[in-house]
């Protein structure tokens, strides 16, 4: 009953006499709830809280605000409309926008239709407006990725519909689930057996066996792996992305490790006649490989079913031998044409062309996919046609990390094994009009650009090639002998086997305490009480957020989400990346996370970050942090992530004046998409006062370490390699081991052990000049496979920059100048080369020392600048051969030859004393090494200098086959590694016993 004492009748009855005046006939189901208006009429209304098909949704606090989806029907139109309210969705930011006149949704101005878009957060990492089922970056919703051995165990259990035993318990891996059987889910059909090889064959091409997405190896937890959800246009050559413009309404909703996108929507987006699964089923098949895999075999069979009964069969048609699958994996990827609708594919019905062998997008010489092991093939896959990648790996399975993905298929015989692919001509014959050997040019406008070939089907409708030679008969190419010359399964495990083990790789740092001072305050990169499958729940002593970009384009969409993941490790079981942009790279991907603490700090703070074990290695992150007072002038601090283990590092120790926040974005100086920058913990040690030694460590390879073994991952890495960083920073270097004043420990353990008294800025890189130090920018950020451009920098910024200094400074310490101009590499080359290089050495490069030596001039006001307070140690370097010995480690170099080059670093030496001296700086001193490196050079008993030393010593070292630098001594095949004539553990000794012997009499004092 509506308004005015209207009444609406609905339903459809079969007749329907004359109506009373007030009576109104209603064009909507019987079941429909009608607006007073009668316009509008109610046909559904659905929150996650609905049972549907007997699946229960997640159990959720009664308070909660549900998100609710109504849908109903225009009784003037018959048209459908579709809303969904979420209470608990943020106000957006252009809430005014709201109230200003509007445009018809989905309709541009001159009544162009577009895709109507419901508006993103620019905060959730969440894609609410996703057309998909299960979102990507949801906390909650984590997919756990299986090991091999657990693939092809659920394979074999669902062959064999085992699967309908294995019960997940609610709760299971913290999917947010209640209970359910996989195969309860998606019972397997009686009607054909599928060989496991073939499956796993279909879920190797498919997905690499991967159920979440592909940055989590085995044991991990990540997002769900996904097909394109955001419906992205690729480049149809090269496969990369166009111009990452969101199109929900071309998302393929393809998940989990069978890619399964039927049913994947969301309800209220579905395609044309599809079917939505409920929802705890599609978060099942994203979530749970063992689901995936018996969603995914429902698929497999139906395949089978509709090409067998079309009549389309091979060999003996029997589903037991590999090579029978051919048709049914062929409709698996590029799909099925019925005879029932051949007059919509211009007369053509059965398999498309896309996927026939004959087909002259590949190579016609190809030999068969994996042929005898050769997993190069795996690096170009589009070679092949899918059914013949699928039986590749069902003859030779897939190379996984945790080894050979499965037990593959076996022959009677090698010969039968290389035959199980079809020859070309097969499926090309007079039945598609399929002409083999001729040259048509497909140019119906619908497949222009194809290359020429034998398909000689044309359109009806204008006589054009259009590549419609579909095939739907019969076929052999074994003969009549099908069962002893086709392929034959294995089912590795019975049906009595139990689930097998979780992977193990990459744990998470589930003891929240370790690594942190006692009364840290922790800031957790997920909300307060969130529960990770491996760690449980999580405390927070504040917030995390993200801000995102707005694509100007197309506005409620943020791109970066696309390339922000999740993964379950570092701290607490999780932790998030990105990829590194350059800010004028694609300005619409950017995005920024900020921590803030739950409380004010009045008084000193250290902070501290959290790096996670993998998914952390850009050489610039960096972290700025709010001391109270606002971002404006905010401090800086850059990292290296790529620490490589779950650690905690220091950002530093400020005055803070109120709230602390950090932020971190994910746009470097050097950005090139392909290295990750993490977000995971950030904490706060509160300090009794400013701590009395804030020392900042510069320099080159002498005060890093370069030598004394034991670098920091993050800094010796990824040798010959646009990713190269051979800073090689030394826990055994002299910085580290010096003592402070009233301190009775060395400086590196005190910082180790995050003392109250003291903070170390450790920045020193092996290959460093001045330039390095001061202002540079190599040229391998612009040109990543020039590697070796960025030596002595790599792809850290400059030292000064870092943020290690400032007014609170209280010390730095460095060893600078030996490589500008490769002097002393040079001059150890023409010595080492046979002949006598002592004769004009000295003549040659004193030169290069002088230029050296006004460079670092330079420098050191530099850093003045930037720590005003700090004492300024330079300290120079040893001689490095002895006087009074020869040994073999010294090669070629003579007596006179060492002192040669001994004579030229004294000159360096002294010059470098005369400089600091005429700066008038009496904060700025020099320590001369020459004194106490004497009786411990190169060949002498007590031996603190590295001679020549055969590398590679890490992985930042120089490798075979690596391109030169200025610091690469050859030995005339390769470069000899960093460490020769570099200061061993006993040198680094030396120079801190030097040093701290020093600092009382030079005044290194709190300022």
């Amino acid at each position: 009953r509506g308004t005015g004492g209207r009444v609406f009748l609905t339903g459809r009855p079969a007749h329907v006499a004359a109506l009373p005046e007030d009576v109104v006939r209603l064009n909507s189901p019987a079941q429909a709830e009608v607006s007073t208006k009668g316009e509008l009429a109610l046909t559904a209304i659905a929150s996650r809280q609905n049972p549907f098909a007997g699946i229960r949704s997640p159990q959720q606090d009664p308070a909660d605000a549900q998100r609710v989806t109504i849908k109903a029907t225009a009784t003037t139109t018959g048209k459908p409309a579709t809303f969904t309210v979420d209470p608990q969705a943020r106000p957006s930011a252009k809430i005014e926008q709201g109230r200003a006149p509007v445009t018809v949704p989905g309709v541009r101005e001159g009544g162009e239709r577009v895709q109507e878009l419901t508006g993103g957060s620019a905060t959730n990492p969440v894609d609410t407006d996703s057309w998909c089922s299960v979102s990507r970056n949801d906390v909650k919703a984590m997919a756990y990725q299986p090991t091999p051995r657990q693939v092809e165990w659920a394979v074999d259990m669902a062959v064999l519909g085992a699967l309908k035993n294995v019960t997940r318990p609610a709760g299971f891996k913290g999917f947010g689930l209640p209970a359910y059987s996989p195969q309860g889910l998606f019972p397997k059909r009686d009607d054909v057996g599928v060989p496991p090889q073939v499956f796993l064959g279909i879920l190797a091409q498919e997905s690499n066996l991967w159920q979440a997405s592909r940055h989590a190896l085995s044991g991990e937890y990540g997002n769900p792996l996904t097909g394109n959800v955001y419906g992205l246009k690729l480049d149809e050559k090269t496969g990369e992305i166009k111009d990452w413009v969101i199109h929900w309404d071309d998302a393929d909703c393809g998940y989990g490790i069978s890619q399964m996108t039927d049913g994947m929507r969301k309800p209220e987006h579905p395609k044309k006649d599809e079917a939505i699964l409920p929802y705890n089923a599609q978060k099942a098949v994203g979530m749970d490989y063992a689901t995936s895999i018996a969603a995914g075999l429902q698929l497999v069979q139906d395949k089978w079913l509709q090409t067998y009964n079309a009549g389309m069969r091979l060999h003996n048609a029997d589903p037991t031998r590999i090579e029978n699958w051919f048709y049914a994996t062929w409709a698996y990827n590029s799909g099925f044409y019925p005879k029932a609708d051949a007059s919509k594919n211009n007369g053509a019905w059965g398999l498309g062309w896309f996927n026939n062998p004959i087909n002259p997008r590949y190579p016609a010489d190809r030999n068969p996919f994996l042929f005898h092991n050769n997993w190069a093939d795996a690096a170009k896959p589009q070679n092949w046609p899918y059914p013949e990648k699928i039986i590749g790996f069902a003859s030779y399975s897939i190379d996984t990390p945790d080894g050979p993905g499965f037990r593959p298929a076996w022959w009677t015989d090698e010969t039968n094994r290389d035959r199980a692919t079809p020859p070309l001509r097969t499926f090309c014959d007079s039945s598609n009009q399929c002409e083999p050997g001729a040259k048509h040019l497909p140019d119906d406008p619908e497949v222009i650009g194809q290359p020429a070939g034998p398909c000689a089907h044309k359109n009806p409708a204008n006589g054009k090639y259009d590549l419609h030679c579909y095939y739907n008969q019969p076929a052999k190419w074994k003969g009549d002998d099908c069962a002893s010359t086709c392929g034959n399964p294995i089912n590795r495990f019975e049906n009595t086997y139990p689930e097998q083990p979780d992977g193990t790789h990459f744990p998470s740092q589930c003891n929240k305490g370790a690594g942190l001072p006692a009364g840290a305050l922790v800031i957790d990169d997920v909300p307060s009480g969130t529960s990770t499958p491996q760690c449980g729940g999580a405390g927070s002593a504040g917030g995390f957020e993200f801000r995102f970009t707005e694509d100007s384009a197309q506005p409620g969409t943020y791109p970066g989400k696309i390339d922000l993941h999740q993964l379950g490790g570092g701290y607490g079981g999780h932790f998030w990346f990105g990829h590194t942009r350059k800010p004028d790279d694609r300005r619409k991907l950017a995005f920024t996370g900020t921590w803030t603490l739950g409380q004010q700090i009045n008084g000193w703070a250290r902070v501290m970050v959290h790096l996670p074990d993998h998914g952390a290695h850009t050489q610039q992150a960096k972290y700025e942090i709010n001391v109270g007072n606002g971002w404006g002038g905010s401090p800086t601090r850059y990292l290296s992530q790529g620490r490589r283990k779950n650690a905690w590092v220091s950002l530093g120790v400020y005055n803070f004046t109120g709230t602390p926040q950090v932020r971190l974005s994910n746009q470097t100086r050097d950005g090139f998409a392909e290295e990750d920058v993490a977000y995971d913990a950030i904490a706060f040690q509160k300090l009794p006062g400013k701590p009395r030694h804030i020392v900042a460590a510069l320099g080159d390879s002498y005060s890093a370490g370069e030598g004394a073994g034991d670098y920091y991952p993050e800094s010796d890495a990824n040798h010959g390699a646009p990713r190269w960083n051979a800073c090689r920073r030394s826990v055994n270097a002299w910085p580290r081991k010096m003592t402070l004043s009233e301190t009775k420990s060395p400086l590196g353990a005190l910082a180790d052990d995050w003392s109250p008294v003291v903070e170390l800025g450790f920045v020193a890189c092996s290959g460093a000049q001045n330039h390095n130090v001061t202002a540079w920018t190599p040229r391998s950020w612009g040109f990543p496979s020039e590697y070796e451009t960025g030596e002595g920098q790599f792809r850290e910024v400059n030292q000064v920059d870092s943020g290690v200094l400032n007014d609170d400074t209280t010390l730095v310490t460095l060893t600078i100048g030996g490589n500008d101009r490769g002097t002393f590499t040079n001059a150890l080359i023409d010595c080492v080369t046979p002949g006598d290089c002592s004769d004009g050495l000295m003549s040659k490069y004193k030169p290069n020392i002088d230029e050296g030596i006004s460079n670092t001039r330079d420098t050191l006001k530099t850093i003045r600048d930037k720590a005003k307070n700090a004492q300024i140690v330079l300290v120079g370097y040893p001689e490095l051969l002895s006087r009074t010995k020869k040994c073999t480690g010294s090669w070629y170099i003579g007596m006179p030859e060492a002192e040669a080059l001994d004579d030229l670093v004294r000159y360096g030496s002294g010059a470098q004393k005369q400089m600091v001296t005429a700066l008038g700086d009496k904060k700025t001193t020099y320590i001369d090494a020459m004194g106490a490196f004497i009786g411990h050079g190169g060949c002498d008993d007590d031996e603190w200098i590295n001679k020549f030393v055969d590398g590679p010593n890490g992985d930042g070292d120089f490798h075979k086959g690596d391109r030169p630098t200025v610091v690469c001594i050859t030995n005339a095949t390769l470069c000899l590694s960093r460490e020769s004539f570099h200061p061993n553990k006993g040198g680094t000794a030396g120079y801190a016993g030097l040093v701290t012997a020093s600092l009382p009499a030079i005044g290194s004092r709190e300022p």
